[in-house]
């Protein structure tokens, strides 16, 4: 065979294969175009909404504890924002958002707090109900544990309150460690005035000491329990009946419910240089 023979019989055969590889990637191509894209995963539930990637406000999304809900926020007309439950869409607020929302445990209930457009006050949104404006609002509102009741506390011009249900408190010098009972039909929170600390308790003031701090309720939600200090010493109040001082207190043990009820606090305290267990009943 001559070498042009050869040429053009390698031509030949690199003609078919060029052929052979044009068909097969046609045949592929048209597979493609006829078959539906897969699934992400493993997905077999219930498509709730879609992120919108161009509206979407980052770190915005939530989940509600008990996994059936989310809400995020999405950027408005007029440079507005608004808040979507599950994909179902709120009132259009202005402002700037401050992350994160926060959910009730039922996931029924939303709050959220904003700045206003000039970023000199602060309020807090609740199911799309504008609660009052705060220079400084302190921490983030929380929810009773059935979601029926809401809470949340805030500094306006040297003066502090706690919103309760939508409703201010008195004016205080400070405010804080805000808590709702077990059953939610309880609420406490420290605040002080004329430089004297004491508990609020279901609207009732409490005594006055050097500084309070509310351990919390019993689990049966039937007593209020609370560390009280006065002149370097620390004592344990029980429904507002003081326990014996001490020089520090530990953390506080409930004993086992019988018949539904708290019958006494346990915990470990120091006297001197010596430590004790004591057992304190309830009232």
């Amino acid at each position: 065979m001559t070498v042009i023979g050869k040429i053009r019989r390698r031509g030949r055969y690199l003609s078919w294969t060029t052929a052979l590889v044009v068909m097969a990637c046609w045949a592929i191509l048209s597979g493609m175009e006829r078959t539906e894209p897969p699934a992400a995963g493993n997905v077999n539930g219930k498509k709730l909404a879609t992120l919108d990637p161009a509206t979407y406000v980052p770190k915005s999304l939530v989940f509600s504890s008990d996994g059936r809900h989310a809400i995020w926020l999405r950027r408005a007309d007029g440079g507005r924002t608004q808040l979507l439950l599950d994909g179902t869409p709120g009132p259009v607020f202005d402002g700037a958002y401050q992350p994160p929302a926060v959910l009730s445990e039922d996931g029924r209930h939303v709050a959220y707090r904003v700045d206003d457009k000039k970023g000199a006050r602060q309020f807090v949104i609740n199911d799309g109900t504008i609660g009052p404006p705060f220079d400084h609002l302190l921490g983030m509102p929380i929810f009773s544990p059935d979601g029926r009741h809401f809470a949340y506390a805030g500094e306006r011009k040297g003066a502090y309150q706690v919103v309760f249900d939508g409703k201010p408190s008195p004016d205080y010098e400070l405010v804080g460690h805000l808590s709702f009972s077990p059953d939610s039909k309880r609420f406490v929170y420290a605040a002080q005035k004329d430089k004297r600390r004491f508990v609020i308790v279901d609207g009732a003031r409490g005594p006055s000491f050097d500084d309070v701090y509310p351990a919390g309720f019993s689990p049966d939600s039937r007593h209020l329990i609370y560390y009280a200090t006065q002149n370097y010493k620390q004592r344990l109040m029980v429904d507002g009946r003081p326990g014996a001082e001490y020089d520090a207190i530990g953390p506080v043990r409930y004993d086992p419910l019988q018949g539904g009820k708290t019958l006494s606090i346990d915990y470990v305290a120091l006297l001197g240089h010596d430590l004790f267990e004591v057992t304190q009943p309830m009232p």
